[in-house]
């Protein structure tokens, strides 16, 4: 009620009480009737017209504002309805909402700008996220304001987001826009109310107008109820992304592993995609029997009671490699994981299971297991055979060989280097079979590589003294160290054959030295980088276009003699030729 029509009001019953008073006074005879008295009632009637009549005119306009003020509620009511039924918000389509959000707002209470927020993670930064201008009808996006430029807005919105500037050049939290913003725009007034997500800020709705105006509680209450529907849709939208997420896990999981629930008496009620996969039973033909469908019959029952014990009595998670049959009689291998499910009063509701599909693995690994077991035995073969022959029947062949030459006879035939070419060559066999002997000693279950320490130039220098290429070789100072005698130096000799094979120059050569606590191997040959060197030193692997013939292995054994000594191989390719390095631990 506005103070005019409070007056008009009150000097109005006033007058008219002081009028009544003395009518009454007269008429009742408590005084008698006098000139000046018949003046003064009618001067009191005269005076109250204009102020009642004052009264009646604010009383009119004052309704007459209520009505529009009733009809601009019913409005934004009107607005609020429409919205609340809107299906973009209820399937969580934020942007799009967003943009009809603040069209409505500007169109319902008539601003010129509406525009929605939202924090960055840290909450040092406001970005918009829609922003609609009245004048254009046109949206805008992509706006970035920071805490550090606009620090009284970030702490008032901390404080309180409801900010209503109705005067925002002067109002404490948006003054700091003036020079940037609002001067620019030609804002003058501003309403934000809060977004709110699970109870936290995570942005607001700004309202702002051209012209200086106060903002109505209705409004604020508009605006406060539009945030809120904005916050809806986006939680949906977050529900949204988990529901996906969760779908794609659920994608991943029907198409990686075997899943399985049964109830409480073991009855099959669900199984999955992979399930029927691999089993190859369909979902009808396996729902409502038991898992006995499936039963190899090579487990005994003890192995099934034990199971039951542990998921059931003792309530924890079974795993084991079950041995199922398929539909077609065909075994399958599977890593099995049985879990029990239990009310709150802990009966047995059920079970759950999660299998992994491990055929390939065990048929691979029982194939390596045949495969080990035929080479243990051709190693068995191999170092007896060679012993007999190298340690045994050579030498006493070349003994009995030499007693029954004479010198003369020697000289005659002209078999004195024929002899010598077969002693060195017993020799360096002798020694190539001592390697292979250790090295077929480690396919053994826990064995355990013997070792002593020596000076490595000296022990390399002996083995190859007898081999051809020996003078191509050049070995300075190198290292003591803890190895393998025969391994060690069969692997040196595989790098050093290596540099001197695989070498295009007239005159070939492979340099061994120590450079630190580290063994160096350089030669004059084609040269090799260290991503060559890894492809190359996998089982079976040549290189494309490569010339010498070769099966692959040498290079992978030679790292796994180092590897069993813990030394490590790395390789450089220099302007001529390549550097390897041996790193001793």
């Amino acid at each position: 009620m506005k103070l005019k029509y409070k007056i008009s009001l009150g000097i109005s019953v006033i007058l008219m009480s002081c009028f009544l008073t003395t009518q009454s006074l007269l008429v009742f005879k408590f005084m008698d009737y006098a000139d000046e008295i018949g003046y003064f009632g009618y001067a009191c009637f005269i005076s109250f017209i204009p102020f009642f009549l004052v009264s009646i005119l604010e009383y009119i306009k004052s309704n007459k504002n209520q009505k529009s003020q009733n009809r601009y509620i019913k409005k934004l009511n009107s607005v609020l309805v429409n919205q609340v039924h809107n299906k973009l918000f209820y399937e969580g389509e934020v942007n799009e909402g967003a943009k009809v959000l603040t069209k409505e707002v500007s169109i319902s209470i008539e601003s010129d700008r509406c525009s929605i927020w939202l924090y960055n993670e840290d909450k040092t930064s406001i970005s918009c996220q829609q922003l609609y201008v009245a004048s254009e009808d046109k949206w805008y996006q992509g706006i970035e304001l920071k805490k550090e430029d606009f620090e009284p807005y970030f702490v008032s919105l901390s404080v309180d987001p409801i900010i209503v500037a109705n005067d925002a050049e002067a109002h404490q939290a948006t003054s700091c826009f003036k020079e940037s913003y609002l001067s620019v725009l030609g804002i003058k007034s501003m309403l934000d109310v809060p977004v709110l997500y699970r109870g936290e800020l995570i942005g607001v709705v700004c309202i702002e107008s051209l012209k200086k105006r106060e903002w109505k509680e209705s409004e604020i209450r508009f605006a406060q109820i539009l945030s809120s529907l904005y916050s809806f849709s986006y939680s949906i939208k977050v529900m949204n992304q988990i529901s996906d997420s969760i779908k794609n896990i659920e994608d991943f999981v029907d198409h990686s592993v075997l899943v399985s629930k049964a109830d409480k008496t073991g009855k099959i009620i669900y199984v999955n995609h992979k399930f029927e996969e691999v089993s190859g039973y369909t979902s009808e033909e396996v729902v409502g029997k038991d898992h006995n469908i499936l039963n190899s019959g090579i487990h005994p029952k003890k192995y099934w009671k034990d199971m039951y014990k542990k998921v059931v009595t003792e309530r924890e998670i079974w795993n084991d490699v079950v041995i199922n049959k398929n539909k077609k009689g065909d075994l399958y291998w599977v890593d099995s994981y049985i879990k029990g499910e239990f009310d709150n009063s802990g009966n047995l509701l059920g079970f759950m299971s999660i299998r992994y599909d491990v055929t390939e693995l065990i048929k691979a690994s029982k194939e390596i297991e045949k495969k080990n077991t035929y080479l243990e035995h051709a190693a068995k073969i191999l170092r007896h055979d060679m012993h007999s022959g190298i340690n045994t029947y050579i030498p006493r062949g070349i003994s009995s060989l030499e007693r029954r030459l004479t010198s003369e006879d020697i000289e005659n035939l002209k078999i004195e280097a024929p002899l010598k070419m077969i002693k060195e060559g017993l020799k360096h066999s002798q020694k190539v079979y001592r390697g292979v002997y250790e090295f077929t000693n480690l396919v053994k279950k826990d064995a355990v590589m013997e070792k002593s320490k020596f000076n490595l130039r000296e022990i390399l220098e002996n083995y190859l003294v007898s081999t051809a290429y020996r003078s191509q070789v050049l070995i300075e100072d190198l290292p003591e160290a803890e190895v393998n005698e025969s391994l060690f130096c069969t692997a040196l000799d595989n790098l050093i054959r290596n540099g001197l094979k695989y070498n295009d120059s007239e005159s070939k050569w492979v340099k061994v030295y120590k450079e630190g606590k580290n063994i160096i191997l350089q030669d004059n040959g084609r040269g090799m980088s260290q991503k060559e060197f890894e492809k190359l030193s996998q089982p079976y692997t040549r290189k494309e276009g490569q010339k010498e013939s070769g099966s692959g292995l040498g290079l992978n054994i030679c790292i796994a003699i180092l590897q069993e000594h813990g030394f490590t191989l790395t390789c450089e390719k220099n302007e001529i030729g390549t550097k390897m390095k041996i790193k001793i631990k």
